[in-house]
């Protein structure tokens, strides 16, 4: 198979030039932000952003978040001779491409002895990855068929990985309570702040790897409060109960409200 080389040139482009890919789909929580703006602290630019040239300027491809991050730098790009089309096909597939390596344990377990970083967030983010994640996986094209979607739920099994983390280390609650302050300093109707300070609890970021790994080691009065809160779920059809799949029963209401006779 013969491989064509797409890349025209490597070019230096002060970051607040480059134009943001409107269809780019990927999100930048605030962790991920704070544990990138770590590395570049500590390494710096030591991989290229990736853009294409279209009549606007240089459009990106892949490395949004570094250039927002360093909007004041010239920042390494590679420029491709690529189409839309083809843009829009790069755009979709280079993080699932990323995610679908596995790992080697002992490697990498011999990688993180020697890593060491002054930045709390990659300290986090060095931890989360010592404690196991499962490579992005997709249907065989063999094997697939045209049910996607079963009844059959596989019960997960969550067994302790090292120590139990901190009750701190399970969420990030710099998002809404930076809301919340804003919410509370706006001398809002009480009825009015009451709502909009129950909506930003939504903004709280959960660590579900810590948190299973929290309940593997937690009592069972705690689990079973966990599994009503939703943040594991053990058993399918307790979770029925509990109220988070609630279709059924929505629509025989329904039913019953338009057919009383029936």
């Amino acid at each position: 198979m013969q491989i064509r080389d797409r890349i025209k040139e490597l070019r230096r482009v002060p970051a607040s030039e480059l134009l943001p890919n409107p269809k780019n789909w990927r999100t930048h929580p605030v962790a991920q932000q704070d544990a990138l703006r770590g590395v570049l602290a500590e390494v710096g630019y030591a991989d290229a952003l990736i853009a294409r040239e279209t009549p606007e300027g240089l459009m990106l491809v892949d490395g949004h978040l570094r250039a927002e991050t360093t909007p004041d730098a010239d920042v390494p790009v590679l420029v491709l001779d690529i189409d839309e089309a083809e843009a829009d096909l790069m755009l979709a597939t280079l993080d699932p491409l990323a995610a679908m390596a596995g790992r080697d344990e002992d490697r990498l377990t011999e990688l993180l002895s020697t890593v060491t970083s002054d930045n709390a967030t990659v300290n986090a983010l060095l931890e989360t990855l010592a404690n196991g994640y499962e490579p992005l996986t997709i249907l065989d094209s063999e094997t697939a068929t045209d049910e996607l979607y079963v009844k059959t739920v596989e019960t997960p099994i969550y067994d302790p990985v090292g120590p139990p983390p901190a009750i701190a280390e399970l969420s990030d609650r710099n998002t809404a309570d930076e809301l919340i302050r804003e919410i509370r300093d706006a001398e809002l109707p009480p009825s009015v702040e009451r709502f909009l300070l129950d909506a930003a609890e939504r903004h709280v970021a959960f660590n579900f790897q810590r948190i299973a790994n929290y309940y593997a080691h937690a009592p069972a009065d705690v689990q079973a409060l966990m599994e009503r809160s939703a943040l594991v779920v053990i058993d399918y059809n307790q979770a029925i109960e509990n109220g988070f799949v609630r279709l059924k029963e929505d629509i025989d209401e329904a039913f019953h409200e338009d057919y009383p006779n029936a």
